[in-house]
């Protein structure tokens, strides 16, 4: 099935970890800095992307990430980070957020890229009005 697809927007992708951390004086972050690491994720969306990232980033000689699943929404899995119990990645636009003992920095050349899938021949007008309202949000924020 043939599909059509846009980017609308991209951002930074962050690693979370507690105030306290070795590598809080660092300005950006490299995946060889934080190999070894124990991460958290969510359970829910999305937990599963974010640990497939981490395996793929991580994997090195055969050993694999020490990722560990929790049934918290992203907020609680925050309050953990700052509790000391791993790290976990984060998209820019959560960085916004303030939770006490985290800090956020980038990773190094990581992008999360954001997009609108849908069919062509879909001739809904809602589809299209959503379409034009996405692009114009996205020309605005750029």
């Amino acid at each position: 099935m043939d599909c059509e697809a846009e980017v609308l927007w991209s951002e930074k992708v962050f690693v979370a970890f507690p105030q306290n951390h070795a590598l809080k004086g660092k300005a950006e972050i490299d995946w060889c800095d934080i190999e070894g690491e124990q991460f958290i994720a969510s359970e829910m969306v999305p937990g599963s992307e974010v640990s497939d990232c981490l395996v793929q980033r991580l994997a090195v000689r055969g050993r694999r990430p020490d990722v560990r699943l929790c049934k918290l929404d992203r907020h609680n899995l925050l309050s953990l980070v700052g509790l000391g119990r791993g790290l976990t990645l984060t998209s820019q636009a959560t960085t916004v957020s303030t939770i006490p003992g985290v800090i956020y920095r980038p990773i190094d050349g990581e992008i999360l890229s954001f997009s609108a899938v849908w069919s062509p021949r879909n001739d809904n007008p809602a589809l299209r009005r959503l379409l034009s309202m996405a692009r114009q949000m996205s020309a605005a924020a750029s």
